[in-house]
This record gives C-alpha cells, structure tokens and sequence, in this order.
C-alpha cells in the first residue's frame, strides 16, 4: 500500500499574504506577475484598465499597486495622481515605453515618480527585480 505525500495549503496562523493590485492593459504583462508573485506569497488583482483599478481600490485594501503608465482610455500617469489624492499605498509604475534616442526625451518613469510613484522600472524586468521592487514597496511606512 502506497502512502499519498500530504500538501499542507494552509497559511501558517498570524501570516498575511501581500494584497497586490496590477493595473496593466497586457493581460500577458499581468498574468506573467501574477505567476511570479504567487510564489511570494502575494494575491495579486488584475485590472486590464485605469478605471477598473480605481474602482478596485475603492472597494478592497491593497499593501501595493503596480501601474502601466501607457493604457487606453485613462493613462497611468493621471491614474497615479487620482490614488495620491486619496491614498497613500506604494505604487510602483512600470513601462516598456522608452525614449532615450536624443537629450530632450521624454522620461515617462520620472514622470510617473514626480506624480505619486514611489518605485519605476522598465519593462522588460526579471522577476527578481519585481520581487525586489515588490519587498521596498512593502517596507515603506505608509497609513493606508
């Protein structure tokens, strides 16, 4: 008689898991951060546009919300000044929009950080620079 292995699934007593909001029109973008940081102990929602994530933090309390600053309709950077005006949840922009070609480019991450942003990076990242990124966003000592 074979003895099945046992999975213990259950959070240990006294351990939150990371709320995480990802605002991101890719649903490829989303659903890769969304693997990676199940694996950190993160429950990660998925908004696909700017409005449906406002409504999300309306609703729900998130420790991070990581943005796109490029989506149709309502784009990342004004989305990032509407949750300053209200909350104080580390937000981490992203973006794989660069203009680097000549020295009057727009930087749209620096942008991103003089609206509210708290962390940037740049599309493509590895998924230890978003567990990374995720870890600072958590330490900062923000009320919700």
């Amino acid at each position: 008689m074979a003895i099945a292995p046992v999975h213990i699934t259950a959070e240990p007593p006294g351990v939150a898991k990371t709320k995480i909001l990802v605002i991101d029109d890719d649903a490829c973008v989303g659903a890769a951060i969304q693997a990676v940081l199940a694996r950190r102990r993160c429950d990660t929602i998925l908004a696909h546009r700017a409005i449906a994530g406002i409504h999300a933090l309306e609703q729900y309390a998130f420790d991070v919300v990581m943005i796109d600053i490029f989506m149709p309709g309502l784009n990342g950077i004004d989305t990032i000044r509407h949750i300053r005006s209200s909350s104080q949840v580390p937000i981490i922009a992203m973006s794989g929009f660069r203009l680097r070609s000549s020295s009057d480019a727009v930087d749209y991450l620096e942008i991103a950080t003089r609206s509210g942003a708290d962390l940037c990076i740049q599309k493509p990242f590895q998924p230890m620079e978003l567990v990374e990124a995720i870890e600072w966003s958590r330490a900062l000592l923000r009320p919700h």
